[in-house]
């Protein structure tokens, strides 16, 4: 029986080193990442199983030797029980990445670690006591808290079923039996070795389970994009960082389909999914030395062969001819306009993580409408890392609080005096220096801090004017900019109000900025925000007016105090014929509106001569006043009196 014992974990041993040079290496997706670490723990649990196998068959024949020693026991059985705890820990995550579930709140946190936590409690404080386990007569017996770690097992295997089970829809059918097969195979280790704790199969089991979710999930060839039956995003990326790890040449064609939003609105999801089958069954049929991928709903990607004649010039024109003709159903004739761009390695990428990179900026309609081939090598790939080193900040300057808040005094037209101020919550980098609220926004809202940041700002303005001592005689507006996710958010002005009466602040002194994509979100719970914001007191100024989107009605439906104009057109005003004919025209009909004209971005005594003559009614820029701390601010009103 100590032969076979020793065998059986010979065997895991032997399947988990094979594991290990399959691809994994080469791959870069978050799901493998765990992978590898799930396979990590099994490893190094069979390996500490081994030595606890050994070294009990070791002291129940009477032999004495290193492995047999208490002291070595005692590790081998902490190290076992570790990671066979973080093995269904593991497994929970692995769950969530397969599934896509993101942990976003505090409570899938909890859910996550709390049990781990627990767990590893018991282990450390009593690893060298009855605990765990005993030795009596050079025999194993359980501990009385060995039931922790079987329990914390069976929480986290029954969670990662109920994910299973709720998100089976979203999965195919093999991955959904592969995920429940993990639980079963486990389950039946786990079940033998509690029965009978002198064998060691608990690992085996593992192992076993590892080899089918590699089967099953792990493997790239077949992971199809159910609605077209191409290949997926998984495929792509798997597929593609193996060849360029392998140092071989990688070309493709990434084609980008526009209006699909719009399409899904108008002529139906169902329609729009059927044309763009077709689009699909075109790309897979267009040549047989192509592989095609959809990596999203409107992204397919045709990756070129190696050894292939057929060059990416030919591919695109191809493919712009195609696309030039409408796609038919029964009902609608429709033109799926396209943007491709070519992507070759090493010459545009230097790794997987840089192409998915350059392909989600790529599928930013902004950044590319209306341009039918888009160059690889006009991506600016450190904006996106700028992006994503915001982000982080952003998270890091919301935990902590640790926004720089500057201010920026505005002067009236009419009475010379600076009577308004503007609040500028900037982030501080080492890297990028200051990073003003119109660059971190966007950011916000996409990553859904938008909220807290705001709701920051507002508490420390409102503090502000509350402790300053200034008065409404010497500043008589504050204006705080406003991202559009926050009044989208149905609570919003109950909150804005109620945190304004706490802190004593009066509305009137109050301005929202909201950009002119505000009017581009509009829908109910802005309307109503807007309009109980308004009626409470509270004013509004449209932000960056002459850049974007302008609609006429939604302008007054927005009660607009005053709008911004546009720093850039203000700019070229002076020298610019046309540019000076639009200011214009804009203040004079903002004027017929009774809508006041804020000129932003006045840096120099030219542009404020121009801005008066063309009758702005507030000026604010550099030329004017540089940003101020809270301190230089009350010292800059109190120098010049009662609104100087």
């Amino acid at each position: 029986m100590d032969i076979v014992y020793f065998d059986i974990n010979a065997v895991i041993l032997c399947l988990l080193l094979l594991f290990t040079l399959i691809v994994h290496r080469g791959i870069r997706l978050e799901q493998n990442r765990i992978y590898v670490y799930l396979l990590v723990s099994v490893l190094i649990a069979a390996l500490a199983s081994i030595c606890m196998s050994l070294g009990e068959n070791a002291r129940s024949m009477g032999n004495v030797y290193f492995l047999s020693k208490q002291e070595v026991m005692y590790l081998s059985t902490f190290v076992y029980m570790f990671f066979h705890v973080t093995c269904s820990a593991l497994f929970y995550q692995y769950v969530r990445v397969v599934l896509n579930i993101e942990s976003s709140r505090f409570s899938d946190l909890i859910l996550s670690y709390a049990p781990l936590v627990a767990a590893y409690t018991v282990l450390v404080l009593t690893p060298m006591n009855n605990a765990v386990f005993y030795i009596t007569g050079g025999i194993y017996y359980r501990g009385e808290y060995i039931w922790i770690f079987y329990l914390v097992a069976a929480w986290y295997t029954l969670v990662s079923m109920n994910y299973v089970m709720l998100y089976r829809t979203n999965i195919r059918a093999s991955v959904c039996i592969s995920l429940l097969s993990f639980v079963v195979f486990v389950g039946v280790g786990v079940l033998l070795q509690f029965t009978d704790s002198s064998i060691n199969v608990e690992s085996f089991f593992d192992a076993v389970a590892l080899l089918v979710l590699y089967i099953t999930i792990e493997r790239p060839g077949d992971y199809i994009d159910s609605p077209s039956g191409l290949q997926n995003d998984y495929a792509f990326y798997v597929n593609t960082s193996i060849r360029i790890r392998r140092r071989r040449p990688v070309r493709m064609v990434a084609v980008s389909l526009d209006n699909i939003d719009f399409l899904d609105n108008s002529i139906g999801y169902e329609t729009t999914s059927m044309l763009l089958a077709r689009a699909a069954d075109f790309f897979e049929k267009i040549s047989k030395q192509t592989v095609a991928y959809r990596l999203d709903r409107d992204l397919f990607v045709l990756l070129i062969k190696e050894g292939a004649s057929l060059t990416h010039l030919e591919l695109m024109d191809t493919i712009r001819q195609r696309f030039a003709v409408p796609f038919f159903t029964d009902t609608y004739s429709i033109t799926l306009f396209d943007s491709s761009m070519y992507v070759s390695w090493p010459d545009d990428v230097k790794d997987t993580e840089e192409l998915k990179r350059l392909l989600t900026i790529f599928t930013d309609k902004n950044r590319h409408r209306m341009r039918h081939v888009v160059q690889a090598s006009s991506i600016d790939l450190d904006l996106d890392r700028r992006r994503k080193s915001i982000d982080f900040l952003l998270h890091g300057a919301i935990a902590s609080e640790s926004f720089n808040f500057k201010y920026q005094p505005i002067k009236s037209a009419s009475t010379g005096r600076f009577d308004a101020v503007e609040l500028k919550p900037m982030l501080e980098s080492p890297e990028f220096g200051m990073i003003a609220p119109s660059e971190y926004y966007p950011i916000a809202e996409d990553n859904g801090t938008a909220v807290p940041v705001i709701k920051h700002i507002f508490r420390v303005c409102f503090e502000f004017i509350k402790e300053s001592g200034i008065t409404e005689t010497e500043i008589g507006e504050y204006a705080i900019p406003v991202p559009n996710a926050f009044l989208l958010m149905r609570s919003a002005a109950a909150w804005v109000l109620e945190t304004a009466l706490e802190h004593g602040v009066d509305p009137q002194y109050v301005t929202i900025e909201i950009s002119e994509n505000t009017m581009i979100d509009y829908n109910y719970a802005l309307e109503e925000n807007i309009r109980a914001l308004h009626e409470a007191g509270f004013s509004f100024m449209l932000m960056d007016y002459g850049n974007g989107y302008t609609d006429a009605e939604m302008m007054l439906k927005m009660h607009l105090k005053e709008v911004a104009l546009n720093r850039d057109l203000l700019a070229s005003a002076p020298v610019s014929g046309k540019a000076d004919t639009l200011i214009r025209c804009a203040i004079d009909m903002m004027k017929s509106l009774s809508i006041g004209i804020k000129a932003s971005g006045v840096d120099t005594p030219e542009l404020e001569a121009y801005a008066l003559e063309v009758g702005a009614d507030k000026l604010q820029g550099f030329a004017l006043s540089r940003f101020l701390s809270g301190a230089d601010l009350i010292k800059f009103v109190k120098e010049r009196g009662e609104r100087p």
